[in-house]
Parts: C-alpha cells; sequence; structure tokens
C-alpha cells in the first residue's frame, strides 16, 4: 500500500474515532498491522540506502508512521 494511501486511512479512521463512529476492531487492527509494515519496508530500505538525504527522508516517514500508530492505540 502506497504511503500516501496510508496516510489518508489513519487520518479518516482518528477523525471517525474521535466522532465516536463505530468502528470494527478488526478494521483498525488492519491498519495497525499495514503500519507495521510499512514501518518494516522502510527500516528496510535505510539500511541499504547510500544517500543521506533519502536515508533522512525515510526516517522521517518512519518517524510520522510510529506516531499515526501510536495515535490509534491511544483513541482506540
Amino acid at each position: 500500500m502506497k504511503l500516501e494511501k496510508i496516510y489518508e486511512k489513519i487520518k479518516e479512521y482518528l477523525l471517525l474515532i474521535e466522532e465516536d463512529k463505530d468502528l470494527e476492531e478488526k478494521e483498525v487492527k488492519k491498519l495497525q498491522e499495514k503500519i507495521e509494515n510499512k514501518i518494516s519496508k522502510l527500516k528496510e530500505k535505510t539500511k541499504f540506502s547510500k544517500n543521506i538525504e533519502e536515508e533522512n527522508k525515510l526516517k522521517e516517514e518512519i518517524s510520522i508512521l510510529k506516531k499515526f500508530k501510536k495515535q490509534l492505540k491511544e483513541k482506540k
């Protein structure tokens, strides 16, 4: 799943949670798994990255995903 799509899904779920909409726990769990998978893939890319700028960008994306994951966990 593309990073932009993951961001959009996370924002959507956080908004629904804030509005007290009923979300299935399966859906939230599935999204958390996707976030974890994306974090893993980005970490692998940073290991093999030779460009410092690219590596910094990947690390920033990882931190953003971790923040979203934490928000999902707290709001759930």
